[in-house]
């Protein structure tokens, strides 16, 4: 096949590999990739190999009105769009909501996934770029912005990319159960056993509201069961509760955060409000389970003063003085 075509044919390649086959082309085959790719990186890499076209991106766009930046955003590629896109992120929060509105339809029209993703926090609530379980659903302020059309274009960039919280959250927010439920059983379908990721337990989570949607124990690890059970009012075991505390307390890799000198210099421990641990204990109380958190409250004691003997809290130190505590 001929190198142009199968660069054409192929946009979603790794660009650090598509690099190098067109760095030595001649000026004819790179315009007409360059014409043609729908791969925004290859498009300025060959634009910039090319050189025919002057530098927009030193276009100044401090006084332009907004109407304008949004016709250049809708008409150009390369550099000048991110610079036109740019000065529009950084606008948006001082429009009205009716341009912030209009910004978000030009974005979403354009359909990149870069514009995607951005305009995604903007359809849910309070967006965090961390996993933030113990959060309620998160209230649509999207409403000012969500049109059911944007779905589609959602859907396509999160079912390549599912660990994208900002997307993910879109769909827990706006798509139907039985579009999450397909979803599930196709991850589970791809998989032996566990599936420990973010995309599987939120799906379940919103999914098993419904209190006859069976919750596949098999495919979670003992953290997961009892959270997604704490959070969808359903019960665990005894057994399964002491199985998650020591599921997380094995698990667990960054030690040397929780442990810290108070102003008197004793040592504490600080429970991380979104850390696995933090939302395990949170979980074992609203199941009702309160010996396993002071089992573990107990434990901690004992490890701060097995801590209290040495000069520095280093991160060496404190993981290796846990781990000989971890109970067996």
């Amino acid at each position: 096949m001929e190198l142009s075509k199968y660069l054409i044919e192929n946009p979603n390649s790794s660009f650090d590999i598509l690099k190098h086959l067109v760095i030595a082309l001649p000026q004819d085959q790179l315009i007409e990739i360059r014409d043609n790719t729908t791969n925004e990186d290859l498009w300025i890499y060959t634009n910039n190999l090319i050189n025919t076209k002057p530098k927009k991106d030193t276009v100044k766009h401090v006084n332009a009105p907004l109407q304008q930046l949004l016709d250049e955003f809708t008409n150009s590629r390369g550099k000048q769009l991110q610079a036109t896109r740019r000065e529009l992120q950084k606008r948006f929060d001082g429009q009205s909501y009716s341009d912030q509105e209009h910004i978000i339809e030009t974005f979403m029209k354009k359909g990149t996934k870069t514009d995607v993703v951005w305009c995604s926090k903007y359809f849910v609530e309070n967006f965090a770029d961390t996993v933030t379980y113990q959060d309620q659903t998160f209230d649509v302020v999207g409403q000012l912005f969500w049109k059911d059309k944007y779905l589609d274009i959602v859907r396509h960039y999160w079912e390549e990319d599912m660990e994208n919280y900002k997307l993910l959250k879109v769909i827990l927010q706006f798509d139907s159960i039985e579009y999450m439920k397909e979803k599930i059983n196709e991850l589970e379908s791809y998989s032996d056993g566990v599936i420990d990721d973010v995309a599987y337990p939120q799906l379940l989570i919103k999914v098993c509201e419904d209190k006859n949607y069976p919750l596949p124990k098999s495919r979670l690890t003992p953290f997961q069961l009892a959270y997604i059970s704490a959070k969808t009012d359903r019960s665990i075991t005894e057994e399964e509760a002491s199985a998650a505390l020591r599921w997380v307390i094995n698990n667990e890799l960054n030690w040397h955060f929780y442990f810290v000198r108070d102003l008197q210099g004793h040592i504490i421990f600080r429970d991380y409000k979104y850390s696995s641990i933090g939302l395990t204990l949170w979980s074992l109380s609203k199941l009702g389970y309160i010996s396993e958190i002071i089992a573990f409250n107990e434990w901690i004691k004992h490890v701060v003063a097995k801590l209290e003997s040495i000069k520095y809290l280093d991160r060496e130190s404190i993981n290796e003085i846990v781990v000989k505590l971890i109970p067996t």
